[in-house]
């Protein structure tokens, strides 16, 4: 069997310095999460608590947050818990399941009271991870944060559409067309809101409407939209050819059809650059307001920051994308496929 290596591009090289390394509550926090896998009857098969163990979401969101307390850093692993299940259940979902599913899953985070009283086993779950995130995130911010997850759940519909769409009519996506839906499916949007809830940033809704910042938001999307696609390729192409995939996409959008792999993960690797570049100058041209209201604003830029290299840094050691075969190949940033 002939194997071929790619060459990933070092998206660490430029990002900004984190707050911190890891969230230092990441062992109490593992150690409960690890527990409830084990005695979740949803994870009971060997296969489903493995593949769930090796996520290593603690792991993740402590890299994402290093500077949250306990609280707030369980309650976002539940979080993170309950959009990779329903990410995972709509994956292969036709239509009509998937916007059953995405429609419990809202309603089970909108009102988890009631949600705990329903006899569908998936409402249950979602209802019971989301009690804590709910609680964590708190009055100011909960509006806003319901709207942008029940946003992610619908973009998991919207990716069953154009899976049906590609089966029926052989249409392929477009880049446009896939950044669209990405964009929420990728579900980032909520993080933000936790970002500023777990640092009680009570930053005006205004002051956050300023172009620096939503600039500034924009690009976290993009450059976590990027490599995550980069660092999952090789898991999706095992799993189902990476239909929805910005590498795949990238070999197939006219404009851009004549790259192999190699030069997709380049064409990508300069796009997270141009992201990256653009979230700097965004960063040093923030709005000028009170000392109060500025202080929240740099400490929201540092926590944005915190997002995207948090991210990175888990994508390449976590299991779940096998990226690397050996650590030469991780330093090398080698990919065999």
């Amino acid at each position: 069997m002939t194997t071929h290596i790619y060459r990933l591009p070092d998206l660490l090289a430029g990002c900004p310095r984190k707050r911190g390394p890891v969230n230092p509550y990441l062992a109490e926090v593992n150690e409960e999460h690890i527990g409830w896998i084990d005695n979740c009857p949803t994870f009971r098969a060997p296969n489903d608590s493995n593949a769930c163990k090796s996520a290593q979401l603690p792991l993740f969101m402590s890299l994402m947050f290093p500077k949250a307390d306990a609280k707030a850093l369980r309650a976002i692993v539940n979080y993170v818990t309950a959009t990779i299940i329903l990410d995972k259940i709509n994956d292969t979902a036709t239509v009509e399941n998937a916007q059953q599913f995405a429609s419990l899953y809202t309603a089970a985070f909108n009102n988890p009271s009631e949600g705990m009283k329903s006899q569908h086993t998936f409402v249950q779950l979602i209802s019971s991870l989301s009690f804590a995130l709910n609680e964590s995130v708190g009055p100011s911010y909960l509006t806003d944060f319901l709207r942008a997850n029940a946003a992610f759940a619908q973009s998991t519909v919207q990716e069953a559409v154009e899976r049906k769409a590609a089966q029926d009519t052989s249409s392929k996506l477009t880049l446009e067309t896939y950044l669209a839906t990405r964009r929420d499916s990728i579900c980032i949007k909520p993080y933000m809101i936790f970002v500023r809830s777990s640092g009680g940033l009570e930053i005006p809704r205004d002051t956050l409407g300023e172009p620096a910042i939503r600039g500034m938001e924009e690009e976290v999307i993009n450059m976590i939209l990027i490599a995550n696609d980069i660092y999952s390729y090789k898991k999706e192409l095992t799993e189902d050819n990476a239909p929805h995939n910005l590498l795949t996409v990238l070999m197939q959008d006219p404009p851009t059809s004549h790259l192999d792999l190699q030069g997709a993960i380049d064409y990508a690797g300069k796009l997270f650059e141009s992201s990256l570049n653009r979230f700097k100058k965004c960063q040093a041209t923030l709005p000028l307001l009170d000392e109060e209201t500025n202080n929240m604003v740099v400490e929201y830029a540092e926590g944005l920051s915190d997002l995207f290299v948090g991210n990175i840094e888990w994508s390449v050691v976590v299991p779940r994308y096998n990226v690397f075969e050996n650590e030469e190949h991780r330093q090398r940033r080698w990919m065999v496929l």
